[in-house]
């Protein structure tokens, strides 16, 4: 079966500290996320248990990401798509309003 979503860039933020956080869509082994920042809205050092795909669909975006001892800052423009492997912690700030999109991936094993 295929399963079709639209309307994935509509910033739909929420008040409060944190972002909108919508699960989209979902299939085996994988599910898309959309978040929608007010300015100034953080989702604080977390960690997802496969790897992700990030991608800033408008506004923008402030990643952190901890490696290992080390931490890596990245600024997420519209197009911007960066990848993290599972366990990283990371941390995402909206410099302004924006909408971000999340591919997690599930039950994956390592090759």
């Amino acid at each position: 079966m295929t399963t079709l979503v639209t309307d994935t860039t509509t910033w739909q933020p929420k008040d409060g500290d944190l972002p909108n956080i919508q699960r989209l869509l979902a299939g085996p082994g994988i599910t898309l996320v959309r978040l929608s920042f007010r300015q100034g809205q953080i989702l604080d050092e977390h960690r997802a248990p496969g790897p992700i795909l990030i991608s800033c669909v408008a506004g923008i975006i402030d990643l952190d990401v901890t490696s290992g001892a080390a931490t890596e800052s990245h600024r997420l423009a519209p197009g911007t798509t960066i990848y993290l492997a599972a366990g990283d912690p990371h941390r995402l700030e909206a410099r302004e309003d924006a909408v971000v999109h999340l591919t997690l991936q599930r039950n994956v094993t390592a090759t």
